[in-house]
């Protein structure tokens, strides 16, 4: 038997009655239907695991049923391992003494979105720990962005009222109801001393505070706004003259108060009654009153040429080379077209040399990339007092520089520049205790019978370097139509890249990229290399430029995106989570079924298309920008993640980049490399990640090789990143290890 209270009685002799089976059943029966009806989650933990949960509990972590989370690990309610550590550690001293623990604290859903909660737990003995522990679980998740999102407007609004210039109170019923720091210090006070007090304290007498109250309410009360020059009271008795504007909460009714603005205009009516008494007196003001006036006109001037000098700046890093300081490629051709223009309309010719120096990767694979960098600023500041003021000299890649020369008059003058080019180099170049020497090999490229565009012109001096260079470098040549740019190794390599794709020569090896918060491989980039037989592995660079203009580059592209998808799938087989990254060139876009190839690969391996992301360079994204957003809202649609890859080195617009369906932004080795030296290269990355941050994009950084460049970006805000400091691209079998290697195997007892 049992009584109201469910427990077991006893009988007239003092015998404990235990409660037969259907009263157990009963009892059982009501507290499945409590727990199921509560309003809060309520499970049973023991040994990490969920042993037992009400339905409140599995709808608020987003499950359908509690069936679905009996018997797991609880470990997966929570953001992060570290989340999940961090709790077991506070919980546990409370737990162990037998005492309630409760906090606030961020759980994840089953969907991945955190959510904010209020967890409350109790060991049931905790003498015996292995008994378990009652948790109770409230979703505060609105109430806490409601009470963040409310503090925060509140606190800005009280920086810009403690902030500004002028006073300004609310009055509610002719009582302060609250004011800000400039209003107290115009009347003398502290803000405390007047919230709640009556506005007649800084009028001289209650007769001038009723007249007054009749003069605003007129006004107020029409819905207009009121304006007057007032006298008003100090706390220590001394008056002063205000500008006062009040406006009405409602007109409608007074009652709900307004909001009054005061300027101290003390010494505008100081001066207003100087003008009464002595003429000279004004003058004498309106001098100190013009020299105040200049200063601020002064300072103005000095503001609009600072904001210019940083306008032009910005607009200098983008059209120049970051590393040299000479105009980029973009700035090169934009001037190229410029003087092309106008040689057309003097029927005048003008000379582009290509300069590329001989050997040089290999001079600078033997150094860092500091005493590289170093090397390469010398090499520029020689060539760029070379060329002085008779050409444009550009930086347009790694070793490779472009001069235009407009008056080759005589063409003497051609072979003159070159001259001078070679003898800056012959000195030896010193970086640290190594001497270097450096020849470079020149072609020559002249309008108009060599060209009619900057393309043309800059290609046909790219071609004659490479003939002389052929010819044995520390050479120049001019470019001739009978120059066979197609055969030797051109043709060569050509042929040989048509029979890479029939006998397989191509494969792909994998960069890991990196989630800085919590140090997991999220994913990696998927980069073509050619094991070209007899040749050994071709670097990307020698062919797909060639790939590109023989239109083989949209059947490689084809053959990435499927060899990608399809280890993809592999991966996903051995139980790896990650999503592959692979990139596009502008024929590929230009093919009006790229979308269904997309699909049918994704189908073909069963992939979830947002395990997918294909990443394009600023340069192609803007190359048709209409036609490309119909593309990438039709990839976007599919669920497609897009990337922009060497972001901060093209040309895009912020107003374009707002239009494109993006999910990410690749920051350019190229800054990365001297974020840590080159407070221009941290401020690009600064502002990128910044602009990706307001324009919800993830930000992922390359070329990443030490642990400091890492701390960098990780203090910028920057998500993700790649490079050597984690791994050097590697074939797919070795990624799984890579995976083993950043697991983190600790876990703890109490907690769900």
């Amino acid at each position: 038997m049992t009584n109201d209270n469910n427990k077991p009685t006893r009988d007239s002799r003092n015998n404990l009655t235990l409660p037969s089976q259907q009263e157990l059943m009963r009892i059982l029966n009501e507290q499945r239907v409590i727990l199921d009806n509560a309003s809060v989650g309520i499970c049973f933990i023991l040994q990490r695991q969920i042993q037992r949960c009400n339905q409140r509990f599995a709808e608020i972590y987003g499950y359908d049923s509690a069936d679905q989370l009996v018997g797991t690990s609880s470990e997966q309610l929570y953001p992060d391992n570290l989340s999940f550590r961090k709790l077991g550690v506070e919980a546990y001293p409370s737990l162990a003494r037998g005492k309630r623990f409760s906090t606030e604290l961020q759980m994840r859903r089953a969907s991945g979105k955190p959510f904010w909660c209020r967890v409350t737990g109790k060991m049931i003995n905790p003498s015996s720990p292995e008994q378990g522990s009652i948790w109770i679980v409230d979703d505060i998740d609105q109430q806490r962005h409601a009470a963040d999102s409310l503090e925060q407007i509140t606190r800005q609004q009280q920086l810009i009222l403690d902030h500004a210039m002028v006073g300004i109170v609310f009055l509610h019923n002719r009582h302060v109801a609250s004011c800000n720091r400039r209003f107290a210090e115009l009347l003398g006070y502290e803000t405390d001393e007047l919230i709640g007090v009556s506005s007649q304290l800084w009028y001289a007498d209650k007769s001038i505070w009723q007249a007054a109250g009749e003069r605003y309410n007129a006004v107020l009360s029409s819905g207009r706004a009121f304006e007057a020059e007032m006298e008003l009271i100090r706390k220590d008795g001394s008056r002063f003259w205000c500008d006062v504007r009040s406006k009405a909460v409602d007109p409608n009714d007074l009652s709900k108060g307004g909001i009054w603005i005061i300027m101290d205009i003390s010494d505008r009516k100081a001066t207003e009654a100087a003008l009464v008494t002595a003429r000279q007196q004004l003058e004498q003001r309106v001098e100190e009153r013009t020299r105040e006036l200049e200063q601020v006109v002064s300072s103005l001037h000095r503001e609009i040429e600072e904001r210019k000098i940083a306008e032009e700046r910005i607009r200098h890093l983008a059209q120049h080379d970051s590393l040299t300081g000479l105009p980029n490629r973009g700035l090169f051709e934009s001037r190229l077209q410029e003087q092309i223009a106008q040689a057309e309309t003097r029927q005048d010719a003008l000379a582009v040399l290509f300069v590329d120096l001989d050997r040089f990767k290999h001079i600078n694979d033997s150094l860092g990339h500091h005493e590289g960098d170093m090397l390469l600023r010398s090499l520029a500041e020689r060539l760029r007092q070379a060329v002085g003021q008779q050409g444009t000299l550009s930086r347009i890649g790694g070793d490779e520089f472009v001069i235009m020369l407009n008056d080759i008059k005589p063409r003497s003058r051609i072979e003159q520049l070159i001259m001078r080019l070679q003898a800056a180099l012959v000195p030896v170049f010193r970086v640290g205790v190594q001497e270097f020497r450096i020849s470079s090999s020149i072609g020559v490229a002249v309008y108009p019978e060599d060209g009619h565009t900057p393309q043309a012109l800059i290609q046909h001096a790219d071609a004659a370097m490479y003939r002389a260079k052929a010819n044995g470098r520390n050479r120049y040549h001019f470019y001739n139509h009978r120059l066979d740019n197609e055969q030797s190794e051109r043709v060569e390599l050509e042929n040989a890249l048509f029979q890479a794709l029939r006998h397989e020569e191509f494969e792909l090896h994998y960069q890991p990229q990196i989630e800085i918060q919590s140090g997991r491989i999220i994913g990696v980039e998927a980069l073509i290399r050619w094991q070209r037989p007899g040749h050994g592995m071709v670097s990307p660079a020698n062919f797909i430029p060639l790939a590109e203009e023989n239109g083989l580059i949209t059947e490689i592209g084809s053959w990435v995106l499927e060899r990608a998808c399809a280890q993809l799938q592999q991966w996903q087989q051995q139980g790896l989570d990650l999503r592959v990254s692979v990139n596009l060139s502008a024929p590929q876009l230009d093919d009006a079924n790229f979308c269904d190839k997309v699909a049918r690969c994704l189908k073909r391996y069963r992939l979830d298309p947002s395990q997918l992301e294909l990443e394009l360079t600023e340069s192609i994204i803007m190359k048709h920008v209409d036609q490309t957003i119909q593309l990438l809202e039709q990839l976007d649609k599919m669920g497609v993640h897009l990337s922009v890859d060497d972001f901060g080195t093209g040309y895009s617009s912020l107003s374009y980049l707002k239009r494109f369906p993006l999910n990410k932004l690749k920051i350019d080795q190229s800054f990365v490399r001297e974020i840590c030296v080159d407070p221009d290269d941290a401020t690009i990355c600064r502002t990128i990640i910044s602009m990706a941050d307001n324009l919800n994009l993830t930000v992922i950084a390359e070329g990443v090789e030490d642990a400091d460049q890492l701390a960098m970006l990780a203090e910028f805000g920057c998500h993700q990143y790649q490079g050597y400091f984690f791994s050097r691209p590697v074939p797919a079998e070795q990624i799984p290890d890579l995976f083993d290697n950043t697991e983190q195997p600790e876990r703890w007892n109490y907690q769900i």
